[in-house]
């Protein structure tokens, strides 16, 4: 099971949608987290994204970074530029930057663009994951 650790300043928008996306596309193979170095509560117009996606929201919720500081993970990704360098300082075999404005509020517009640019980008990563471990040849 590959571990994988999302990282957003307020683990209110952004990683909380990253970590529902991942878990919602492929649970069986990938064990998901999120955490933000000051968090908020996640922002209703980004569960509500999640909702219009078909996607589980049931027991996300915000976590700071020195809840999972001391683990160690297979990816992590950093998703804003403010937490980059903290994330880079958890324990894991490789490291990520995807970066999108974070703010601990949005509009649902604005929520609904982030929940589909991050689902894309999930997408790509567990394909290249799965042809990593399972090569076509």
């Amino acid at each position: 099971m590959t571990r994988v650790l999302f990282v957003c300043h307020s683990n209110a928008v952004c990683s909380p949608i990253a970590e529902a996306l991942l878990r919602h596309l492929a649970a069986d193979r990938y064990e998901v987290t999120s955490a933000g170095l000051q968090p908020s509560d996640i922002e209703p117009n980004a569960l509500a994204a999640l909702h219009r996606l078909g996607v589980n929201t049931e027991g996300l919720h915000s976590k700071g970074l020195d809840r999972v500081a001391d683990q160690y993970f297979d990816i992590v990704i950093s998703l804003c530029e403010q937490v980059e360098q903290a994330a880079q300082a958890v324990p894991a075999a490789r490291f990520m930057a995807w970066h999108f404005e974070d703010t601990s509020c949005c509009s649902q517009p604005e929520a609904t663009k982030v929940a589909h640019e991050i689902y894309e980008r999930i997408k790509l990563l567990v394909l290249v994951q799965d042809r990593q471990e399972k090569p076509l040849w």
